[in-house]
């Protein structure tokens, strides 16, 4: 149940479309006098927002909240790469009536996937991988690490760039998605299962498909080249070193999350929550020291 925050008469209005592709962050520069929006820097003074512009913003948050019952909401804001404005409105947990803070981290969900990818290529950079690697088979980086591959199935063909550009050739985001099916099963089983019960639609390459298995497979391709747990070699390689130090992987339930801080629960750190981190699975800090554009 949504509990509504004390509204402002008159919140500024605007749609949910608007707000997520950009018009949030539109409004906020509106509200610091950037008339532009997203125009080239000035290199003029950045100063912090006044108390009147600060309304601005809480009474267009206040109706976006509103009209889609959203119980927790947080915007950062950075203009010249100084954070300017950083605010959370609503509740981090609505039955405990815990309210929001700046400290609280957010799920990320695929904005992981720039994450994943950004370390493909730093390993690819550093000439431990190929795009044109094969995944899977005898000659591929996982090779049969899941069980033999499916005679005439054409995963074989299947490369690092295919999974990187969701043209794998299967596995899409729709009610057939592996990620959201059995979710008692480990990466291990997960990826065995699916090589052997769903096979591609397409010939690798052919055709688009938004896949979030695909990603998760590139997660244990990082694995296998590094011979490290996921998240250990992302948070060394790429998140440490743009600052951004407040991350960590997130579990779908209060047990994932409890093993994630503790390690309790699986002698194998690589038997991550069914929700892979290198998919849709961190979590992070609206207001982390970095910036990043890239994942």
């Amino acid at each position: 149940m949504w509990l509504p925050m004390p509204w402002r008469e008159a919140p500024v209005s605007f749609d949910r479309r608007t707000f997520m592709s950009g018009g949030a962050a539109a409004t906020v520069a509106s509200a610091l006098g950037a008339s532009t929006g997203f125009s080239a820097p000035t290199h003029a003074a950045v100063v912090a927002p006044a108390a009147s512009e600060r309304g601005q913003m809480a009474d267009a948050v206040a109706g976006f909240m509103k009209t889609y019952e959203i119980p927790g909401l947080g915007i950062a804001f950075v203009r010249e790469g100084r954070l300017v404005y950083d605010e959370a409105f609503g509740f981090a947990d609505i039955a405990a009536r815990t309210t929001l803070t700046p400290a609280h981290r957010f799920r990320i969900c695929s904005i992981s996937k720039p994450i994943t990818s950004v370390t493909i290529f730093k390993l690819i950079e550093e000439g431990r991988l190929a795009l044109g690697d094969r995944v899977f088979g005898s000659s591929g980086i996982l090779q049969n690490d899941y069980g033999p591959v499916p005679k005439d199935s054409r995963i074989d063909d299947i490369t690092i760039e295919h999974l990187l550009t969701h043209t794998s050739g299967g596995w899409p985001n729709d009610r057939t998605d592996p990620m959201l099916r059995q979710t008692e099963l480990d990466h291990a089983t997960l990826i065995s299962t699916t090589l052997r019960q769903q096979p591609l639609a397409t010939a690798p390459g052919t055709a688009f498909a938004y896949s979030n298995f695909g990603y998760c497979l590139l997660g244990r391709v990082i694995e296998k080249v590094t011979q490290r747990p996921y998240a250990a070699f992302v948070n060394a390689a790429i998140l440490s070193r743009a600052g951004a130090t407040d991350m960590e992987i997130a579990g779908n339930t209060l047990a994932e999350r409890a093993w994630i801080r503790t390690g309790v629960g699986s002698p194998d750190p690589r038997r991550l929550p069914r929700s892979p981190a290198a998919s849709m699975g961190f979590r992070a800090r609206r207001s982390s020291n970095a910036a990043p554009s890239t994942r």
